[in-house]
């Protein structure tokens, strides 16, 4: 952490340390944090994923994704100490972001650095926006600044609903598959089993309430129906910028999780004084 402090990518670290508390000690709580973010990105349908970062990284990035039922490739921008130095790593960054723009094939495609990478500054924020109708989406995932995976999911959780929400208030968008609830509905922030969102619809119900998207999502236009919502359930404690991008759009976050008798309780006393 200290050789990334004084690099090239200072103003990430210290508001990775902001979101991210570290643990008693300076490294990862767990293996490659990574993972979490990657594995969100590779459960969406039209969605790429591609690494940046020492190819030793991206071998075990990728054989414990496919381990875990992956069946999609992810894409890896190799580099040298020379491209790294001069700036050409970022350089082949784009021209795989302009390769793999097909509105055919994908609806985003999502670059995330990894350890090396991060600590040297290359600018994703940089790269376009779109292409060809693409949404390209850049993030920096550094085990020396995000202590597990739960945070990782985050991080791209919460830069897509950025890039949802900046879509929606610059005009139309397409509606989400599922059809709207005719209730108000809350969506659900952390990753679940399949029969949460109905045990927890279950509660909701009585209230006059639906259960709505699950974030991490599915596919983009979910992003969408994620914030359309009356509320926000963070069942999840770790989701700091996905929480952050739903206040920024206005909408109130619930805290914790229906569990227990008196955590139950509580948590539909809080449903009710927000709605």
């Amino acid at each position: 952490m200290g050789s990334a402090e004084k690099g090239a990518n200072k103003e990430l670290i210290e508001n990775m340390r902001k979101d991210y508390p570290l643990g008693p000690h300076d490294k990862p709580q767990s293996m490659c944090p990574a993972f979490g973010s990657l594995r969100v990105g590779l459960r969406m349908k039209r969605v790429a994923t591609v690494l940046s970062g020492s190819a030793c990284c991206v071998y075990g990035l990728t054989f414990v994704s496919h381990f875990y039922g992956a069946r999609r490739s992810v894409g890896y921008v190799p580099f040298s100490s020379e491209t790294l130095v001069t700036g050409k790593l970022y350089e082949d960054i784009l021209e795989s972001a302009h390769e793999m723009a097909d509105p055919d094939r994908f609806d985003a495609v999502v670059f995330t650095n990894l350890c090396v990478p991060s600590a040297s500054g290359v600018p994703l924020r940089l790269l376009p926006k779109e292409i060809n109708g693409v949404r390209i989406i850049g993030i920096d995932v550094p085990g020396f600044g995000i202590p597990t995976h739960a945070e990782a999911k985050d991080v791209l959780a919460g830069a897509l609903l950025n890039y949802a929400k900046n879509e929606i208030e610059s005009g139309p968008v397409a509606a989400p598959a599922s059809k709207k609830s005719d209730r108000p509905t809350v969506t659900l922030l952390g990753e679940m089993f399949p029969a949460d969102p109905m045990n927890i619809g279950a509660i909701l119900e009585p209230l006059g309430l639906a259960a709505g998207q699950v974030i991490p999502c599915r596919e983009w236009r979910e992003l969408y129906a994620a914030l359309d919502c009356g509320a926000v359930a963070a069942i999840h404690p770790f989701y700091t910028a996905a929480v952050r991008e739903f206040e920024d759009a206005g909408k109130p976050i619930i805290g914790s999780a229906p569990v227990g008798v008196e955590g139950t309780n509580s948590w539909i006393d809080n449903l009710g004084d927000t709605f």
